[in-house]
């Protein structure tokens, strides 16, 4: 008994790590990447170029120095820079919920959109899907409070994100945190995922969620992986999905609905309770972003249906690394 543990550990363990390096060898590229572009201030120019379309949303023009910061690095920097207007702009709480809830749809898009290229959705449709959606769910919600009237107070910030622009050796220290992180929860969700396999739980889950991943073109094949992005992130998810997609194991369709719904919804109890802390009205931040890219991937599944599989296969194509008989001995 004590041997099948050990070597249900060491399984586990080899497999964690196939899907962590699948995950690292994108991630920490556009990491580097995304801190070249903060310590040569490029964030300040386009948060200017793209100020007159923060007022489409009812914020000012400011307010896009926080969002393109987020989209550009990660939440954290996005809500440290909010946390920071909120007084000087005298923002209103609908105001740093519209943008609040901009950055839960379109933020760290460097490293997430790397990840879903990997798993095949290719970034050409990701960067314009996410900027598109982002910028419609602040308009959304900035038309619903100008009508409305509501939530004009002053919120409350309860949270502040360590400084944007630490020293190289803070961001090395912060970066090798998050990996080990990654690395530990990557190998707790296989775990678990097996155990529930193994329980016939997951085929039950499958079951509850069949009536509202199909309507978005998410069957039995991607629904799991779509449930591990949207409780704990696109970099978990996605990870998994990456090396799902490399055995082919996943239709192109059903990879382009699952990414595309973790790209803008994912990570809800963490981001929700980040962008809470700052004052975001939470109907607007959980069920408001669940629901409105539940239409969002409904609607994109209505547009794929007229498309041939040839077009499909331009937006996501992923690459398989094993043959259909090398699939079928694992």
């Amino acid at each position: 008994m004590l041997n099948q543990i050990i070597l249900w550990f060491w399984v586990l363990l080899r497999k964690t790590a196939g899907v962590c390096l699948d995950l690292f060898k994108v991630m920490i590229p556009a990491l580097i990447a995304v801190k070249i572009l903060e310590i040569t201030g490029i964030f300040g120019p386009i948060a200017k170029t793209i100020a007159p379309v923060m007022e489409l949303a009812g914020l000012p023009g400011e307010a896009g120095l926080a969002w393109v910061t987020g989209m550009l690095s990660n939440m954290y920097g996005g809500l440290t820079l909010t946390a920071g207007m909120i007084h000087p702009l005298n923002l209103n709480i609908a105001q740093v919920t519209t943008l609040g809830c901009m950055l839960l749809v379109s933020h760290s898009l460097p490293v997430e959109i790397t990840v879903a290229a990997k798993a095949g959705v290719k970034p050409w449709f990701l960067i314009p899907f996410r900027l598109i959606t982002g910028l419609l769910f602040g308009i959304i919600l900035g038309q619903i409070f100008k009508i409305t009237g509501v939530l004009q107070g002053t919120p409350t910030v309860l949270w502040s994100a360590a400084e944007q622009g630490a020293g190289l050796f803070p961001w090395f220290l912060g970066t090798l945190r998050s990996m080990t992180t990654i690395f530990l929860v990557i190998f707790t969700v296989l775990g678990l995922m097996d155990i529930l396999n193994k329980l016939g739980i997951m085929n039950f889950l499958k079951k509850i969620l069949r009536p509202v991943f199909t309507p978005m073109g998410i069957g039995d094949e991607a629904s799991t992986i779509t449930v591990i992005g949207l409780i704990l992130g696109i970099s978990y998810g996605g990870g998994i999905i990456i090396r799902e997609a490399e055995r082919g194991s996943i239709p192109p369709r059903q990879i382009l609905a699952s990414v595309s719904f973790m790209s803008i919804c994912h990570a809800v109890i963490e981001d929700t309770l980040l962008v809470g802390s700052l004052g975001v009205w939470a109907v607007a931040a959980l069920p408001g972003r669940i629901i409105y890219s539940w239409v969002v991937v409904f609607l994109l599944l209505l547009i794929s249906k007229r498309l041939s599989d040839k077009t499909i296969r331009k937006i996501c194509n992923p690459q398989t690394r094993l043959t259909e008989k090398q699939q079928s001995v694992i």
